[in-house]
């Protein structure tokens, strides 16, 4: 499982480290991204909206603050949301730990 370093994901700030877990041929194309992020403290993913697809976030340590369509919500571990029918949403760690989630895009 590859380890990237990306920067400014989804025009956010700073950087996250992504594993991704699938790629999309390995899940008959159902879905796009199947990946562990990390967000160090401080960085964001930039909003983006999902239009043909949707998104599933689920934290597996730390705290992140999702903004979903205009609305915050702190999402701690064990905690999951799922954005669709064009809704946007952006993330950002706050916190004063590094913060990962699974991040998950479906057709």
């Amino acid at each position: 499982m590859p380890l990237i370093r990306r920067e400014n994901i989804a025009g956010g700030k700073g950087q996250a480290l992504m594993q991704v877990l699938f790629e999309p041929d390995e899940m008959s194309q159902k879905a796009t991204l199947c990946a562990k992020l990390t967000l160090p403290i401080g960085s964001t993913v930039g909003e983006h909206s999902h239009y043909k697809d949707a998104e599933l976030y689920y934290v597996l340590e730390g705290e992140i603050v999702v903004t979903d369509c205009g609305r915050e919500s702190v999402l701690k571990t064990g905690d999951a949301m799922f954005t669709t029918n064009g809704e946007s949403h952006s993330v950002e760690n706050r916190s004063k730990e590094e913060a990962t989630f699974l991040a998950i895009i479906i057709k």
